[in-house]
């Protein structure tokens, strides 16, 4: 009994030495004056100890190696999550009023990260919400949409093909996007432009509905850019309060830009024209203008939907984090799919 009571206060006290040494040498100077002044017992149990901790260091040493050399590095490049990333570059521009900036926020932290450049139009400042095009005190949306595709095209020709404006309140699929543009074989410098399209109807010619968001080849916004500079043209004047889809169809056609549909390889559209809530629930038979307006005409109820839908308008903002969620977290069982990408800030 008195040994193991010793041996318990040997033990504190050489525990005690160990935690407030500076060095290795400071803990075998203590040790071995505490054999000297204990017994041949005493030194029998520390070298026990001590190769049981020599063994416990150099088991979370190997581990903790090989944990590292089994993770994955931080940022997982783009490229090895779309193929098509390099091939198909795409600009996302997002106008918004300055007085109401947390909805882009939500799109910056979610699908934004999946364009090539993301860029935003506001008429004030945002930390977070950066780079972006300055309209000083501006909250007009068409001359913020002007403004914003004519600085994306001087500032990012040579680093886009494709130039995406959508709603700040909108959840883009971009890898379906890339998609469509590839198996469509459609080309950057094509005078071309493409979206939900409706029906115009005074002509009869189809326009794209700006609500659903649209995307303009690089030769199209070329042409827009360079009618813009023609100082003479009465074509595109761009006064604020313009119909931003009747404008911008107007303009581009002046510049020889052209609509083509958006239809998937089923004739399904990939566009959404309206809240997702309002599709299932109340479809083509409740929503009289969509029903009257639309260019693509179908005997169906509701708008059919592409399997590889491209952009969705979202009506509560919060729920952007629920559709990134669905589309790139959740996995089906018994169906292989890809991991999810993770990109860096």
């Amino acid at each position: 009994m008195y040994l193991h009571i010793s041996l318990i206060n040997f033990l504190s006290t050489f525990m005690n030495s160990l935690f407030h040494a500076r060095s290795f040498r400071t803990v075998s100077v203590k040790l071995l004056t505490m054999i000297v002044r204990g017994s041949v017992y005493y030194a029998f149990y520390v070298v026990l100890i001590l190769i049981f901790l020599s063994v416990l260091s150099l088991y979370f040493a190997v581990n903790l190696r090989g944990s590292k050399a089994k993770s994955p590095t931080k940022i997982i490049y783009k490229a090895a999550v779309d193929l098509l990333y390099d091939d198909i570059r795409i600009l996302c521009m997002i106008p918004y009023n300055y007085n109401y900036p947390s909805t882009v926020q939500y799109v910056k932290r979610t699908w934004g990260k999946h364009c090539n450049v993301l860029l935003f139009v506001s008429g004030n400042i945002d930390n977070e919400l950066e780079p972006y095009v300055p309209e000083i005190n501006g909250t007009d949306n068409w001359t913020l949409v002007h403004r914003g595709l004519i600085h994306a095209f001087k500032v990012y020709k040579d680093e886009v093909d494709w130039f995406l404006k959508v709603e700040d309140s909108s959840f883009v699929v971009i890898e379906n996007l890339r998609h469509i543009i590839n198996s469509k074989k459609l080309l950057p410098n094509a005078p071309i432009y493409f979206g939900h399209e409706l029906e115009n109807t005074y002509t009869h010619k189809p326009f794209v509905f700006s609500k659903s968001g649209y995307v303009i080849s690089h030769e199209g916004l070329r042409r827009y850019v360079d009618l813009d500079r023609n100082t003479k043209t009465t074509h595109c004047q761009h006064l604020e309060g313009f119909t931003e889809e009747l404008e911008l169809s107007r303009c581009l056609g002046r510049a020889g830009v052209i609509t083509i549909d958006s239809l998937d390889d089923d004739e399904n559209e990939t566009f959404m024209p309206v809240q997702m809530n309002h599709h299932f629930l109340e479809g083509y038979d409740y929503i009289n203008w969509l029903k009257d307006l639309a260019y693509h005409k179908v005997d169906t109820a509701k708008v059919p939907l592409s399997k590889r839908a491209i952009a969705f308008r979202v009506g509560y903002p919060p729920e952007i984090y629920d559709y990134y969620y669905f589309i790139y977290r959740v996995q089906l069982f018994g169906i292989p799919m890809q991991s999810s990408p993770k990109f860096s800030n």
